[in-house]
């Protein structure tokens, strides 16, 4: 495809798509210097993968996208030992009455998760997802949306648990 081609689509469906993935982004991130880089990641792998928005399947494309940009910004703020910088202070998205140091605990451990078990959680519990909806943004059936959810909720049980008896 031509630059000036790939230009113009670009534009189109960043115009299209600008509002649905900020909104996404930011409940998701909760933080203003995490979601700017993970609007960046986004905005990156749009362009990257042009061609495979030009379909009626974009949006549950861009929805991957998203949650991808988001994982990754995590990541990048967790560094490779998981351990967040002390100066780092997550609010939460919805305004609620949440201990930060537990919200900040439970957004590491969520972006320690694999790829898709990350993004079936926060699609879950966050966005307040059903399965089937699940199921389409992942592109997988309901069956394993599900088993995605549970074993991420396992896992973060089970981590969570060890880190509070290890406290004790």
């Amino acid at each position: 495809m031509r630059y000036s081609k790939r230009l113009e689509l670009f534009e189109k469906i960043r115009g299209q798509y600008t509002g649905f993935l900020t909104a996404t982004l930011w409940k998701l991130t909760g933080d203003s210097d995490l979601f700017a880089e993970a609007f960046q990641y986004a905005l990156l792998a749009i362009w990257m993968n042009l061609e495979k928005l030009n379909g009626p399947q974009a949006g549950a494309y861009i929805y991957r996208i998203a949650l991808s940009a988001n994982s990754k910004s995590w990541r990048n703020r967790a560094g490779k030992n998981g351990q967040l910088p002390n100066a780092v202070i997550a609010k939460s998205p919805t305004g609620d009455a949440i201990d930060e140091e537990t919200l900040i605990l439970v957004r590491k451990e969520i972006a320690k998760l694999p790829e898709q078990q990350s993004q079936a959680i926060v699609m879950r519990y966050i966005e307040q997802n059903d399965y089937q909806s699940i199921a389409g943004k992942l592109n997988c059936t309901e069956d394993t949306a599900r088993s995605h959810v549970s074993k991420a909720l396992n896992t973060l049980r089970n981590n969570l648990a060890s880190m509070n008896e290890s406290e004790s």
